[in-house]
């Protein structure tokens, strides 16, 4: 049995967005349940997790975009474990149309083991481990998560609510939703400033996400409101990068934080533009650029 897991997706018209393309969090949800099947070859499928009174979750994601994917593509989505320590492990995952080998995308979670019923770490039994550990496995490079002095001045703040439909089994928000909040709080960031999405399609034009890097800190509930704040951290000839905190309202405790690089492409062709000399004015006067405070790291694009 081969250690590189691989499920095939075929893009339904529901995971597209405005402009054609699969949505940015559905990468995220094709992952998780690509590694939910991969789970299930060796005995810890969801049902068998909760009888071993384990749960499995996300710390951090970082995932490259090379092409788009558009309704009815076909794509092989391939995942495997690259490195255990006790509570924590790597893997990495890439996605390939299926009849040309295309590449989609590239990318690698942490992953930490819990016990069900304290939610703390707890060690992972190794025979689960040997089932999917690889003498020598493919490795993509991954980076640490930069820190950012964020700006209150030129920040962009939005509030939301946890909501029903944003929940998964255990309750919390599922982990591609945040996802789906900071790509929204970027879009925001920008129509406050004059360029919506409408202002973009009249040009011909759209923002096209090229990288995202996740980092979850804790979870939301039900109906907790949401402190969903956006700042520049870099600009580019043709794009730049968004880093998004997002905070519970009540107590200011860090729920994730999110990192999208992006470019801006023409809305027919995909082929990535330069950005018009008032665009980029405009993100240098009113989203001016947070400090990065990281020492030896950062968001290489």
């Amino acid at each position: 049995m081969s250690k590189y897991f691989t499920r095939t997706f075929r893009v339904r018209w529901s995971e597209i967005n405005a402009v054609g393309q699969v949505h940015l969090s559905e990468y995220f949800r094709y992952v998780i349940e690509t590694a939910w099947d991969w789970g299930t070859t060796v005995g810890i499928s969801f049902a068998e997790s909760e009888e071993r009174g384990l749960a499995w979750i996300i710390h951090e994601s970082e995932i490259n975009l090379y092409r788009p994917l558009y309704t009815h593509d076909i794509f092989e989505l391939t995942i495997w474990l690259v490195d255990w320590r006790r509570v924590r492990g790597t893997r990495c995952f890439e996605i390939k149309l299926k009849d040309s080998g295309e590449l989609v995308a590239q990318g690698v979670q942490e992953v930490v083991s819990l016990d069900l019923k304290t939610m703390r770490p707890v060690i992972t039994p190794d025979y689960i481990i040997d089932n999917l550990r690889l003498e020598d496995p493919r490795v993509f490079p991954h980076q640490k998560f930069p820190k950012f002095q964020l700006r209150p001045d030129t920040a962009f703040l939005i509030q939301r609510n946890a909501e029903w439909r944003d929940l998964d089994s255990q309750e919390h928000v599922n982990n591609a939703n945040y996802v789906a909040f900071a790509e929204d709080a970027a879009t925001q960031a920008l129509a406050a400033v004059g360029w919506s999405p409408v202002s973009f399609k009249a040009l011909g034009l759209f923002i096209a996400n090229k990288r995202v890097h996740i980092q979850y800190q804790s979870s939301a509930s039900w109906g907790e409101r949401l402190d969903v704040v956006t700042q520049l951290v870099e600009l580019k000839p043709a794009g730049g990068i968004w880093h998004v905190q997002i905070e519970r309202a009540s107590d200011r405790e860090p729920v994730a934080r999110c990192l999208i690089e992006w470019s801006l492409a023409n809305r027919i062709s995909a082929e990535e533009q330069i950005l018009p000399d008032s665009l980029s004015k405009v993100l240098k006067d009113k989203i001016a650029i947070a400090e990065n405070i990281s020492a030896g790291s950062g968001f290489a694009g």
